[in-house]
């Protein structure tokens, strides 16, 4: 008897580190959508899709991927197949375009700073970094690797 009330208290713990662990739909953004934060953040420009390796411009694209990247190669911070921000601690001037560029083709949740964005598999966004207290530090978490890099704000 025992141990039928344990397994059963083992269980709903289980369940109960589930529920909390699993976040509503609605706690994270969309692509085009972004949550308000302490340190906002707000999207100018968000990108549907990345342009396939073999190149060429996108449906609903202003610009091929290869000029963006050209456009922002100073202001792009890529993120790895492990989920490793590079560079990791750039320094940019408050209220700058940055390019967030997932580099892995599985889709995977992007946190700067308070707001957490939904990346596709080689999609890319972006995205001017602001804050109203500088300096600022943003942290980066990608998928559930927590903390691969830092962006330092500054006037």
């Amino acid at each position: 008897m025992k141990k039928i009330v344990w397994v059963v208290v083992l269980v709903a713990v289980a369940l109960a580190v589930f529920i909390y662990v699993k976040k509503p739909a609605n706690q994270w953004s969309s692509p085009n959508e972004v949550l308000a934060s302490p340190t906002p953040i707000p999207s100018v420009k968000v990108y549907k899709k990345a342009v396939p390796k073999t190149g060429g411009e996108s449906v609903g694209q202003s610009m091929p991927y290869s000029q963006l990247v050209a456009e922002y190669a100073t202001r792009r911070i890529q993120f790895d197949e492990r989920c490793q921000a590079i560079p990791g601690s750039p320094t940019y001037k408050n209220n700058i375009s940055v390019m967030f560029d997932n580099r892995s083709g599985d889709a995977r949740y992007i946190k700067i700073g308070d707001v957490i964005y939904l990346f596709g598999g080689y999609d890319y966004k972006i995205l001017t970094l602001s804050s109203s207290t500088l300096p600022k530090t943003l942290t980066m978490d990608c998928g559930s690797a927590v903390n691969v890099g830092t962006i330092l704000l500054q006037k």
